[in-house]
C-alpha cells in the first residue's frame, strides 16, 4: 500500500512539474513582433506601437515603445510572465472617443524594465493584444487602449513609422585622440563603427557586458572585439589588426538650474531670463535668454558640498561662488565687475524646483 501511495505522490509531483514547465514555456514569444494602435486626425496618422526585437546576447529581450508618432519614446528590456492580469482599456478608437472601456483578464503579464533593471511598468497581454493601461509607458491620445498584433508589418498602415523608428544608442564610444573615430551600439542590436572606417553590422556581448563582438553586415568589412578594461576604458581590436583605446561618451544633461532676470542692454524696462545650468558632467553655463536669443555670460565647473548641501561654483569671469540657502530656498548671488555688453552684473538667481 505504501509503495502505491509513494508511486501516486511521485506521479502527482511529475504532473505538477510538467504543468509548471508547460506554463513557463508557453508564454508568447514576442521577438520580432509589433503591437500597434493608431487613428487619423485630419491628414495626420497618429500612431503608437511596441517593437519587440530579437534577443540580443548580453543585452537581453529589448523593446522600443514609440508613442505619439515616436515623439515620446521608451526603450529597455522586458519579460513575459505566465501570470493573469486584469485590464481596463478602450478596444478601438471609437470606444476611446466614447469613453467606453472594456474590463477583462488576460492570461499573461508583460513587464518592462529600463536598462539598469528598474521596473518601468507592467500590463496584461494575450497573443493578439497588449492591453496598455499603464501610467508610465503611454502617450497623449494613446492611453488605456488595446494595442493589436500587427500581422503584416511591411504592408500595414504603420509601415512608414516602423521604418523611421529612431535607432536609440545603448553605448557610445569615442577615440579621445580623434573625435571622428566612434563606435555606436544601438538597442536594436546593430552598430555603426567609424573607428577605422565606416562599418555596419550586429553585435553580441557577454553576460557582464565587458566583451563585445562586432560582426559586419558585409563580408568584405572587418569585424572587431571590444573589451572593457578595469579603468573604464575600452580596447578595440579589429580582425585586420587595428588596436585603439576608446572611452565612453555619456550624454550631458542639465542636472540642476537656477534662474533670475537681467536687464537687456539698451532696452530700458525690459528683462531677459538669467539662467545658470549645472550639467551632469559638472560643468556650468550662465547665460541670458531674451525671446530665444541666448548670450553667454560666464562658464565654469561646480561640485556639491555635502556638509552644507550647497553648490560650489568656479566661474571663469566671476571666480568662485557658493549658493546660499537650502533646497527650494537656495539662491545664487552672482556678481561680476564687467561682462560685455551687460557691464557690471549683480543679480540673484533662485533654484528651479520643477
Amino acid at each position: 500500500m505504501m509503495k502505491k501511495i509513494a508511486a501516486l505522490l511521485l506521479c502527482l509531483m511529475l504532473c505538477l512539474s510538467a504543468v509548471s514547465f508547460a506554463a513557463a514555456e508557453d508564454v508568447p514569444n514576442l521577438a520580432g513582433t509589433y503591437y500597434s494602435y493608431g487613428y487619423d486626425v485630419g491628414t495626420m496618422f497618429m500612431n503608437y506601437y511596441f517593437h519587440f526585437y530579437d534577443e540580443i546576447p548580453g543585452l537581453g529581450k529589448v523593446f522600443h515603445a514609440g508613442m505619439c508618432m515616436d515623439q515620446i519614446c521608451f526603450d529597455g528590456t522586458y519579460e513575459v510572465l505566465a501570470e493573469e492580469r486584469a485590464y481596463n482599456v478602450a478596444m478601438d478608437r471609437a470606444a476611446s472617443e466614447a469613453g467606453t472601456l472594456t474590463e477583462g483578464t488576460a492570461p499573461y503579464t508583460v513587464v518592462f524594465y529600463d536598462f539598469a533593471g528598474n521596473e518601468l511598468d507592467r500590463c496584461a497581454m494575450d497573443a493578439e493584444h497588449i492591453y496598455n493601461d499603464m501610467a508610465n509607458i503611454t502617450g497623449i491620445g494613446g492611453g488605456n487602449c488595446a494595442m493589436n498584433l500587427d500581422t503584416d508589418p511591411e504592408n500595414s498602415k504603420f509601415a512608414a513609422q516602423y521604418a523611421g523608428e529612431p535607432a536609440v544608442s545603448f553605448l557610445s564610444l569615442i577615440n579621445p585622440e580623434d573625435d571622428t573615430a566612434t563606435l555606436d551600439l544601438k538597442v536594436n542590436g546593430k552598430y555603426d563603427d567609424l573607428v577605422v572606417m565606416f562599418v555596419e553590422g550586429t553585435y553580441a556581448m557577454n553576460a557582464d557586458q565587458t566583451e563585445i563582438v562586432l560582426t559586419p553586415s558585409s563580408e568584405g568589412d572587418a569585424g572587431a572585439t571590444v573589451t572593457k578594461n578595469e579603468d573604464g576604458t575600452y580596447t578595440y581590436v579589429s580582425t585586420d589588426g587595428d588596436e585603439v583605446t576608446l572611452v565612453e561618451v555619456k550624454p550631458v544633461e542639465v542636472a540642476y538650474a537656477l534662474k533670475g532676470e537681467i536687464p537687456v542692454p539698451g532696452m530700458d524696462g525690459t528683462n531677459a531670463d538669467f539662467i545658470c545650468n549645472l550639467y551632469s558632467d559638472n560643468t556650468v553655463r550662465l547665460y541670458a535668454d531674451f525671446m530665444g536669443n541666448q548670450m553667454d555670460v560666464d562658464k565654469g565647473t561646480y561640485e556639491i558640498d555635502m556638509t552644507t548641501y550647497s553648490f560650489v561654483l568656479h566661474f571663469e569671469n566671476a571666480g568662485d561662488m557658493t549658493t546660499e540657502g537650502y533646497a527650494a530656498d537656495m539662491v545664487l548671488n552672482y556678481k561680476v565687475a564687467e561682462v560685455a555688453p551687460f557691464g557690471a552684473i549683480e543679480q540673484t538667481l533662485k533654484f528651479v524646483t520643477e
